[in-house]
């Protein structure tokens, strides 16, 4: 990915301090960034939240987002299987090289095409 100029981060609801041991302990070779304030999650809708007996629980639904050099989302992924995703999102990644600069800004047919490369 950091060869086809690509940056990869995870965002987790753990402290700083915890997502830098799971980072460690996962010899993970991207950063896991915090967002206890569940910030980052709601923009992205990516939390979701259960009941369960008197607990509500709250998690972050697993999903990939591209965003493009000027932060823009171009493609979501929506249902991740981590098998073959690394490519999928390469081979989205190089559509939208080629795409022309009038290109429309929220992704068009390759978030839909991200969204269905990978049927859960």
């Amino acid at each position: 990915m950091r060869a086809a100029g690509l940056t990869v981060a995870g965002i987790s609801l753990d402290t700083a301090e915890s997502s830098r041991m799971w980072t460690e302990r996962l010899h993970l070779p991207f950063p896991l960034l915090s967002d206890v304030d569940r910030h980052a999650g709601a923009a992205f809708g990516v939390i979701r939240r259960i009941g369960l007996g008197g607990w509500n629980i709250e998690f972050f639904r697993r999903a990939t987002f591209l965003v493009d050099a000027r932060g823009m989302v171009v493609a979501v992924w929506e249902r991740v299987k981590v098998r073959g995703h690394a490519l999928d999102i390469m081979d989205v990644a190089r559509a939208l090289e080629e795409r022309p600069p009038h290109a429309d800004a929220e992704g068009g047919d390759l978030s839909r095409a991200a969204r269905e490369s990978r049927p859960a």
